[in-house]
Formats: C-alpha cells, sequence, structure tokens
C-alpha cells in the first residue's frame, strides 16, 4: 500500500504548481475580455506559447494555445474560441520535511544543504472555451462555456456577464457569474470526488479625462466540495522519524477579491498601467498585489512594455510545517504559507503590417517563503544547513505570441 501511494504521488504531485493555472477565474480577467471585444472591428486568430520554468528541478509547463474571435457583424456578435494544452512535468514539494543531508565531492570535500523533500511527475491538460457575445443597444452580454481535462482532473464550466455602458459613454458598469462543476479523481483510489465553484464579480469602469481610465471591481468566489490536495502529506511528530499523515482541508471556502485599476496615457506615446488587488479569504489567507506595466510605442510598429509585480500573502490558519499531535485541518502546502515575491519582465510588439503582429516576452520572478524550518538531520555528520522553505524558488517565463487580424 505505502509503494502505491509513493508511486501515485510521483504521478501527480503537479498539484503544487498546476493549480496556479487552473484556478485564473475568467471574472478576473473578465474586464479586459469585454473591452478587447468592443474596441475590435474585425476578426483575429491569436496564437500564444509559453514556456514556464522553476528553480531546483521543479515544475516546467509548455503552454501552447490558440484564440479565434470571430466578427459575425452588428446584428450576430462576436464567437470566440479558446484551444489550450499543457504538458506539465518536473518535481513538486510533497509537504514532507526538509532534511540535511550530507554529500561528498569527487575531491573528498562534504557538504550540507537543506533539502525540500520533492516527487516527480509528468502529465498533460487539454482544454476548450466557446464564447458568445452581442451588443444590444447600451448592453454587451456574453455567455462563456469551457471545459479541461486531465488525468485525474475533469473541470466543466458555464458562465454568464454584461457589460453596460452609461453616462454618456463615460462609465461602464460589468458584471458575471460562473459556475464550475469538477471533478477530482486521484490515481491512489478508485473515487471521483464533486469539487463546485461558484463566482460573482462587479465592477464600474470611470473615463475620467482625455487620458485617464479608473476601474474599481471586486469578485466573490465560493467552492465547496473536496478541497484537499491527494498528493500531499504533513510531517507529524519527530521530523527526523519521517511520519507523514495526509492533507485535510475544510470543505468549503469563501474567496473575496477587490481590484483598482488605473490607466493614463502620456503625450509622447506612452501609457502607464496600474492594478491593486487585495485578497482574503475564510482559511485566513491575505494578500496583496501590486503591478505595473509601461507601454511605450517606438515610431508607429514598435511597442516596448516593461513590467514589475510585488506580491505578499500571509499563511492558512491551518497551514504548518510539523504537526506536534494530531488536529483536524491541517496542510504543508507551501501555497497555503506565508511568503513573497518580486516579478519583473519586459515585452516587445512588433506590427508587421495591418494585419499581422508579433510579440515576444520575458519574466523573471523571485520568491521566499516566510515561514521556515531548519532541515532536520538524517544521517551521521548531517547538519549545518541553514533555514529553508517550500516556497523559495525563482521562476523563469518566455512567452511568444503572433496575431493576424481579417
Amino acid at each position: 500500500m505505502a509503494a502505491t501511494e509513493r508511486k501515485g504521488r510521483r504521478r501527480k504531485a503537479r498539484k503544487c504548481s498546476r493549480t496556479t493555472f487552473r484556478e485564473l477565474p475568467w471574472i478576473a480577467a473578465g474586464i479586459g475580455a469585454l473591452a478587447a471585444r468592443q474596441a475590435r472591428a474585425q476578426s483575429t486568430i491569436d496564437a500564444r506559447f509559453l514556456y514556464y520554468k522553476e528553480s531546483g528541478g521543479r515544475t516546467q509547463v509548455l503552454d501552447p494555445i490558440v484564440l479565434v474571435d470571430q466578427d459575425l457583424g452588428p446584428t450576430w456578435g462576436h464567437l470566440g474560441l479558446v484551444l489550450g494544452y499543457d504538458a506539465i512535468s518536473g518535481a513538486s514539494p510533497s509537504g514532507g520535511y526538509p532534511t540535511a543531508d550530507v554529500t561528498t565531492s569527487a575531491s573528498g570535500q562534504t557538504s550540507s544543504n537543506g533539502n525540500v523533500p520533492l516527487v516527480a511527475y509528468n502529465d498533460h491538460r487539454s482544454s476548450v472555451a466557446l464564447s458568445y457575445g452581442r451588443r444590444f443597444g447600451a448592453h454587451l452580454p456574453s455567455v462563456d462555456l469551457s471545459y479541461a481535462k486531465e488525468n485525474d482532473y475533469t473541470a466543466k464550466s458555464f458562465g454568464l456577464s454584461d457589460s453596460w455602458t452609461m453616462a454618456g459613454g463615460r462609465g461602464t458598469l460589468h458584471f458575471g457569474a460562473s459556475f464550475s462543476r469538477d471533478v477530482v479523481a486521484p490515481v491512489t483510489n478508485d473515487l471521483r470526488l464533486a469539487k463546485d465553484t461558484d463566482g460573482y464579480a462587479l465592477g464600474w469602469t470611470w473615463i475620467l479625462g482625455p487620458r485617464d481610465l479608473l476601474d474599481v471591481s471586486a469578485s466573490y468566489m465560493r467552492l465547496k466540495g473536496y478541497l484537499d490536495d491527494p498528493y500531499k502529506v504533513v510531517p507529524i511528530g519527530d521530523p527526523g522519524a519521517g511520519t507523514t499523515v495526509p492533507d485535510h482541508r475544510p470543505g468549503s471556502r469563501a474567496r473575496l477579491a477587490f481590484f483598482v485599476k488605473y490607466g493614463h496615457a502620456y503625450p509622447w506615446d506612452g501609457a502607464l498601467k496600474l492594478t491593486y488587488r487585495y485578497y482574503r479569504d475564510d482559511w485566513s489567507a491575505r494578500a496583496h498585489t501590486l503591478d505595473a506595466v509601461y507601454d511605450q510605442h517606438a515610431g508607429s510598429d514598435w511597442i516596448l512594455s516593461p513590467r514589475v509585480r510585488i506580491y505578499t500573502q500571509s499563511a492558512a490558519s491551518f497551514y504548518t510545517s510539523l504537526l506536534a499531535a494530531p488536529q483536524e485541518f491541517r496542510s504543508a502546502d507551501y501555497r497555503l504559507s506565508s511568503f513573497y515575491s518580486v516579478l519583473g519582465g519586459v515585452s516587445v510588439t512588433r506590427k508587421i503590417d495591418e494585419r499581422l503582429s508579433v510579440n515576444l516576452g520575458a519574466t523573471i520572478q523571485s520568491q521566499l517563503g516566510r515561514d521556515r524550518v531548519t532541515p532536520v538531520a538524517t544521517s551521521p555528520g548531517a547538519g549545518g544547513a541553514s533555514s529553508v522553505s517550500a516556497a523559495d524558488l525563482n521562476v523563469f517565463t518566455l512567452s511568444a505570441g503572433l496575431t493576424y487580424r481579417y
């Protein structure tokens, strides 16, 4: 039984990082999608590719995606199609307690390093999404359907939204709802476990002047059902003994987020876009995000866009790196720990002609955990390692895209 569980965890530890991609709700990006639909006067095909790589041999993602927005005319509206595929591999922290192992080099010198237990995995995810929107006077309602499939996870969602322009065109009220009915099927057993998510969004966009735009919005999500990570463990008792218990979390989670977005256009063909996000949930996690992007046009064909993002979050109430005694809810998943990160990057867009443009971008993110532990010695002579956290990592992303208008 223990061997079967270890095999399953090796194959499926990807939960640690893939959720970052899967749980990006449409309500968080809906404002941009609606605005893009209003601005487009023609059909487009976008082909994009993302390469995501964590340091230390951890998660790697190859993510090609194709987006089609078909303009059916003022009578019939817009039809959207998104096709995605994620190839995910690497290794992910299991939640186990770090060790201080002694290693010997070819020259005979020994050194001790804190090692966060990792388990290898390899998986893929296929997804498809359809959307349709049509303007009716001052309203731009839309409907969204999506389906995604992994080896042990199936996601199906449905969404409705509307964008209502008022105040002589200076203000826009946008609101929407989404409903996801997912199934978790861990490879370590034959269970099929339900996970439901209901999401709601409301916001207001206001044109402050010829060069300034402000948006204030909020989103609320309610999750219920199976919210555990079946491939994570929590150390208990003496960390040197290696005793663990399974990850177990509450069966519901309420998530609330507030957004403030501000855009300013400069007379020298530059534009600054600032976003602040505050997040909280009933697991006691709190987070702040500040994101700044500057677009600078160079002539009529080039756009240079540097970016900086700062993120910080507090830990969930039941997060722990080591349990002294059993408790009902527990998790050693670093995504629920306290950490902060800084991201910097730049992208370049080149307009080839009136129909075709290309984009290339890269980011580097440095992340550091606040809930640090001293690795335990597991062999004679081990020791001397400094404090570590599973949240410590560096992330590199490279993106490339091509847009064709017709």
